[in-house]
């Protein structure tokens, strides 16, 4: 980190300023120390990074999801910065929130921003697209180890900041941020409707929102979705990734059929409308999830598998629950996306 950064840093407990104490710096980079509250808690800067979270502290559940979550990017630490999968998560990142014309159509959202918040970094996905497009300083924050890789890709980056966070527990003073960024993270923390609360607090008068959620499917997936994770949220973590690869290996073989379906009514009681379908896709996106994508290598689609069923905190929820957040932290709908797989909204202060 930078020590000019300090200024928009804060104690998560009671919002105080704080003060910094270099140990380690290389050029601007200050590598080992602390940030010290008035009241004298202590948090370390280790390997560049302001350290607000112990793991080894943290409730049983949180833990067990942020452990997957480290699992599965020191698997895929290069997943979306590699050309297949970064064309298709980006692609699917554009597509979601009605960015038509990709990167031009992101800059024109960001502009005039001076500080934006991606709330779940992982090893840095979003973070490098959002600072490609912005002038603006870009904060990520993770709860899990997987910063450290963000760090090592984006360390001596102008613009972008890293802390080990908890969403539930943000380093930050509200109206901080011109734009917070939670993308398919805020689904996996212990509390979605407070959280999301707690980071709609940190924008400015004219912030705004990128947000999405798991979607609640219909009754089969649901049914099948909950099963499988109660046999393999606390197993032991190789059959997880066993039970992860079969389902790869069921997704590609279904895949590898080229074959479509017509479905000749409406399903409401399954969630499934009439159409033309692709056979995998129907399976998968109602039914049960056996990820495959022919662009990527197996041990990618086997961890897209794993990152739903291991995770302890995996929750769904509807577009009226999410609007329903929206409205009680007072910021307007200003985008609804609904795909089969998950709720996708831009959300901003009246």
């Amino acid at each position: 980190m930078r020590a000019e950064v300090v200024a928009a840093l804060a104690c998560p407990d009671t919002g105080a300023p704080l003060t910094l104490e270099i140990t380690t710096r290389d050029g601007e980079e200050v590598l080992e120390g602390a940030l010290v509250s008035p009241a004298g808690q202590r948090f370390p800067i280790r390997d560049g990074v302001p350290r607000f979270v112990d793991t080894d502290r943290l409730e049983a559940d949180q833990r067990a999801t942020v452990e997957s979550f480290a699992f599965k990017w020191k698997r895929i630490p290069s997943y979306a910065f590699e050309a297949k999968t970064k064309s298709n998560r980006e692609s699917w990142y554009f597509q979601r929130f009605g960015f038509t014309r990709g990167d031009t159509d992101v800059r024109q959202f960001l502009a005039g921003s001076q500080r934006v918040l991606e709330a779940g970094t992982g090893t840095g996905v979003d973070t490098e697209l959002l600072a490609r497009n912005t002038d603006a300083t870009v904060y990520g924050i993770d709860i899990s180890s997987a910063i450290d890789e963000a760090y090592r890709r984006f360390r001596g980056h102008p613009r972008i900041v890293l802390c080990q966070a908890d969403i539930g527990r943000l380093p930050f003073r509200p109206g901080t941020f011109d734009v917070v960024s939670c993308d398919q993270v805020l689904h996996h923390t212990p509390d979605p409707p407070g959280n999301f609360g707690r980071l709609a607090r940190l924008l400015t008068p004219t912030g705004r929102m990128l947000l999405y959620v798991y979607r609640i499917k219909g009754a089969l997936r649901e049914f099948a979705d909950d099963h499988l994770r109660s046999l393999y949220v606390e197993a032991p973590v190789e059959q997880a990734v066993d039970f992860s690869e079969r389902m790869a290996r069921f997704g590609r073989a279904l895949s590898a059929l080229n074959a479509r379906v017509e479905l000749p009514d409406d399903l409401p009681e399954l969630g499934i409308r009439r159409g033309s379908y692709d056979v995998q896709r129907l399976i998968y996106d109602h039914m049960i999830k056996c990820f495959w994508n022919d662009d990527y290598d197996f041990e990618t689609n086997a961890m897209v598998n794993f990152d739903w069923y291991r995770p302890k905190h995996a929750y769904r929820y509807t577009e009226a629950e999410v609007r329903g957040w929206a409205a009680v932290a007072g910021l307007d709908v200003r985008h609804f996306d609904e795909s089969p797989s998950g709720l996708s909204a831009i959300l901003g202060r009246p």
